[in-house]
């Protein structure tokens, strides 16, 4: 590991094996992983990941000794304690950077920033809070007082195979965490919190027709900064038509809101799982109230990874993302320090480092119309 950045990942799914091996396919880094869960460890290792066994929950010491002498954590294991390991990371001298959906979680992680000296908290990296946050918030910033603004993400099968039209493709926690948490939002220029799963509408992207519904969690920091300086600000998620229907009848007909237990559990056994995905980023943005609509769209594809190996397009952006983080806050100059909210490092920054390219969409095919 000498001369080289030592970085840590917790957690050894799919979006930890996706940041792990594209760290490691840049000669600077030498990420290494690390789980609670043996069998992904395992699958980890065996694909020729670098890793390092971690005994199980609680265990304050063994983190701390899997902290020692790393440069940066990257904590992508959503059953961990966000502020927990950030607090660890803080005491062991390392930054601190996480891609999870935990609004919760990540103020308390912002609370921590008092005692961050010259280190970094980056909660929120990856497609959404992340990338999208950063694209968002430089269209956000030339925007005119009374504009209005709805950013759409979808991540999908590549192809519809059931009545839902979903898999298991992020993880069902994130999931239900934005099907039914509440929503925050801009409305007439204050800020407001709405119910997830509302505000139903349908959108056409590259011919192609999705329906669109707010859910919550991704553009949180945006909404507290620009309340009072524009007109609307909404985050929707898109998803196959039909979707939006079962959803609510299993939420609110089944009575599953108040058992999420019991929907982890069904989701969990009964959704396929895939790496052939695609991932659909939109922006409609108007300069005011019944203005024309000026559309920003993307879409990322599942390609193969740096090794060869099938790789989703959504673990693909999570890491193209949280890597281009860590390379900034390892190697910037001067040194970045304290809370980086999601969106704080935009895409004119993101450009310095090389993982941003997969995203970039200077550099990629804008979706059609």
């Amino acid at each position: 590991m000498s001369g080289k950045i030592p970085v840590l990942v917790l957690g050894a799914g799919r979006m930890g094996r996706r940041i792990a091996r594209m760290l490691a396919s840049d000669a600077r880094f030498a990420p290494r992983l690390s789980s609670r869960d043996a069998d992904a460890l395992a699958l980890a290792a065996a694909s020729g990941l670098a890793t390092v066994p971690f005994g199980g929950a609680g265990l304050r010491d063994e983190l701390y000794t899997l902290l020692h002498g790393m440069r940066a954590v990257v904590l992508t294991d959503a059953t961990m304690a966000p502020a927990e390991v950030a607090r660890a990371a803080l005491e062991c001298g390392c930054h601190y950077l996480d891609i999870l959906e935990d609004t919760g979680g990540a103020a308390q992680v912002a609370a921590l920033a008092g005692i961050a000296g010259s280190l970094c908290l980056a909660p929120g990296c990856g497609l959404a809070p992340g990338y999208v946050t950063a694209l968002a918030a430089e269209l956000l910033a030339k925007s005119a007082p009374k504009s209005e603004t709805t950013v759409f993400v979808g991540v999908l099968p590549a192809r519809r195979e059931n009545r839902l039209g979903y898999a298991n493709i992020w993880g069902i926690d994130g999931l239900l965490d934005e099907y039914t948490n509440p929503c925050l939002v801009v409305e007439q220029g204050q800020l407001a919190e709405i119910a997830p799963l509302t505000l139903a509408e349908t959108v056409t992207l590259g011919g192609a027709t999705f329906e669109a519904f707010a859910t919550s969690g991704s553009l949180d920091a945006l909404a507290r900064r620009h309340a009072g300086k524009v007109g609307a600000l909404v985050f929707k998620t898109l998803r196959y038509p039909g979707h939006l229907d079962y959803m609510q009848f299993l939420l609110d007909d089944l009575g599953l809101s108040a058992r999420l237990y019991q929907l982890r559990a069904l989701l969990t056994t009964a959704l396929p799982e895939t790496a052939d995905d695609r991932v659909l980023i939109a922006i409609r943005q108007c300069a005011s109230p019944g203005a024309p609509e000026v559309w920003t769209r993307q879409e990322l594809r599942a390609a193969p990874d740096e090794a060869g190996a099938p790789a989703s397009a959504s673990a693909t952006a999570t890491a193209a993302h949280t890597c281009a983080m860590v390379d900034l806050i390892c190697t910037a100059t001067p040194p970045r320090a304290g809370l980086i909210a999601p969106g704080d490092i935009g895409p004119a920054s993101l450009r310095q480092s090389h993982f941003f390219a997969t995203l970039d969409p200077a550099r990629t095919t804008a979706l059609p119309a």
